[in-house]
């Protein structure tokens, strides 16, 4: 088996010296292919998952991507922006990307929601609502709230 490329196999070591100007041309093309793969490949997913509107793995910057309080959906800016567009064309309520849900008016209400979906064990609601409770300082609470959010999985 040639050691660069993986594409070819010879007989033995002498074919192999023997064939290699030949093959020195091509090899050279499919080994900078291979290494192009590796270098842009797309990755398979992250650790939070994929938008469940595009399919595309979210980014790990945290700015690039919003979780939905109503629904607890983490959804990427693309889709959020074209939910955005949606709407102002449409001259419609502003609405939750995934579920169509109506959005909430206030911090007050999107909390409250966040709450609603805490209350009925959602992982990703118990993580966020001790990252909340971790900023506002009341470290007992978010202890509590991250450790549920992990033993259910998030």
């Amino acid at each position: 088996k040639c050691n660069a490329c993986k594409s070819v196999r010879y007989c033995g070591v002498q074919c192999q010296k023997d064939h290699r100007p030949h093959h020195k041309r091509a090899c050279k093309k499919r080994v900078a292919e291979l290494r192009d793969e590796i270098l842009f490949k797309q990755p398979e997913s992250t650790h939070l998952g994929d938008c469940p509107i595009c399919c595309l793995p979210l980014p790990i910057d945290d700015d690039k991507y919003i979780m939905m309080a109503c629904c607890s959906k983490m959804i990427c800016n693309g889709c959020n922006y074209a939910n955005q567009m949606r709407e102002i064309e449409g001259e419609i309520q502003h609405t939750c990307p995934f579920w169509r849900h109506p959005g909430a008016n206030s911090q007050k209400e999107a909390d409250r929601d966040l709450m609603k979906r805490a209350e009925t064990n959602d992982p990703v609601s118990m993580s966020q609502m001790g990252v909340k409770c971790k900023i506002e300082g009341d470290y007992e609470n978010a202890f509590e709230y991250l450790t549920k959010a992990a033993g259910l999985g998030d």
